[in-house]
């Protein structure tokens, strides 16, 4: 069975922080020194647009999910399309 946590290596260099790293890779960071655990952009992106449309659950949902796949260029179609 899948958690859905995933565990990775990250290597940094003085030339960037650990927490540049991690941006750079779509993961942000759970503490702004040492991070031991990061969230993806992505699931935080769709957070927010969920949270932007949490009036009614199955509404929010769907409306979020539009949100989510246009702003990364997806174009979604109803039933009237």
């Amino acid at each position: 069975m899948s958690t859905g946590f995933v565990s990775i290596d990250v290597l940094s260099c003085e030339c960037s922080s650990l927490a540049q790293v991690l941006l750079h890779h779509g993961l942000f960071p759970t503490s702004p020194s040492q991070p031991r655990m990061a969230v993806s952009v992505d699931l935080l992106s769709f957070y927010r647009a969920l949270f932007e449309r949490s009036c009614d659950a199955i509404n929010a949902l769907a409306s979020a999910l539009k949100t989510h796949y246009s702003r990364r260029g997806f174009q979604v179609t109803d039933a009237r399309v």
